[in-house]
């Protein structure tokens, strides 16, 4: 009867998870191998490893010094631990994410808990939690002022946050999909005595993956996935772009994934001009060289006009999977 009413309440908890965000700018980072670094974005993969499971990403954005570069162009880097409990319901986790982009500093600190559920047949579904703070720094008195008079560049900014989010995420063996709010309190990313429109907001992740063996040995697999990415705007500003990542790689004898990706970006402003770019296209390579060490590297190919004044995109990641106890750990897992 559990399995029953939980599947019932799904449709309802996804309409919930996905109304929420109201306006104003894109600020969470993004991961070109964020199949490999699910838990800062869905606090509900949490434990879905089975495994006490080590992320560490560092990715370098637009970087290169072509025409002159883009100057303090994003830096991200993120560390993730997660587990399921001696009661293989309950899960734990933390991570912290690091985000730099122009003056703007931003520190994430969250712990993750998730519910799991057998639904039978290697079905799983975890419901997530994570909560901690959001540090958001941003040096205004770095920036160069066109208006040599403005007020909201008088001081910087300090301000600790409270960082709540929840995420749902159903996954079998040979595939998964999950969607979640990383955080879904607004707050304003000025000083209390500042007038300013600039918040934090919520935004929206849904992915998707699954593996397809090719041939009798099953040494190879084909492995779609895909990302999307959401920031609902208020009505008076600027429409901010959907995002998707549309990922095919090759997995060959769980030792060597090879992949491409294309990011694009679709929506419109308020002035009737139509975003429908090109992001990025991006190459993936990943490496175990033991069953439970992950050494992964992505390069992103910029098709947008910043294309003009940086050579690409670099990110770095490095996982380690120790298993439990009385378990066998298969690996590599697919996701």
């Amino acid at each position: 009867m559990k399995k029953y009413t939980i599947i019932t309440l799904l449709p309802v908890m996804l309409m919930s998870i996905l109304s929420i965000g109201v306006s104003y700018a894109q600020q969470d980072p993004q991961y070109t191998q964020f199949m490999y670094n699910k838990l800062p974005q869905n606090a509900a993969y949490t434990g879905s490893r089975e495994a006490l499971s080590i992320r560490a990403l560092y990715r370098d954005q637009w970087s290169g010094n072509k025409n002159g570069g883009t100057f303090k162009a994003p830096k991200t880097a993120s560390v993730s631990i997660h587990s399921p409990l001696k009661n293989e319901h309950f899960a734990l986790g933390f991570f912290y994410v690091n985000d730099r982009l122009g003056q703007e500093h931003k520190n994430q600190f969250n712990v993750t808990y998730a519910y799991r559920i057998n639904l039978g047949k290697k079905i799983k579904l975890s419901m997530g939690l994570n909560t901690g703070i959001y540090w958001y720094k941003y040096n205004a008195m770095d920036e160069i002022a066109t208006d040599p008079g403005d007020p909201v560049l008088q001081e910087n900014v300090s301000r600790v946050l409270p960082d709540v989010g929840a995420g749902l995420y159903l996954y079998h063996p040979n595939f998964y999909v999950g969607t979640s709010v990383p955080n879904f309190i607004k707050g304003d990313l000025s000083n209390k005595n500042q007038t300013s429109d600039a918040k934090r907001t919520p935004h929206i992740t849904t992915m998707a993956g699954g593996v397809i063996p090719l041939g009798k040995a099953k040494n190879f697999f084909l492995r779609p996935q895909i990302q999307y990415r959401y920031l609902a705007t208020s009505k008076k500003v600027s429409s901010i772009p959907h995002t998707f990542d549309f990922n095919l790689s090759l997995l060959i004898y769980n030792r060597v994934n090879i992949g491409a990706q294309y990011r694009t970006s679709f929506g419109n402003k308020n002035n009737g001009v139509k975003l429908t770019n090109p992001d990025s296209f991006d190459v993936l390579l990943e490496v175990w060289p033991t069953k439970q060490l992950l050494i992964g590297y992505a390069y992103d190919y910029t098709l947008t006009k910043l294309a003009n004044f940086n050579r690409g995109s670099h990110e770095i990641i490095i996982g380690y999977d120790l298993k439990m106890e009385k378990k066998k750990v298969i690996t590599p897992r697919y996701f």
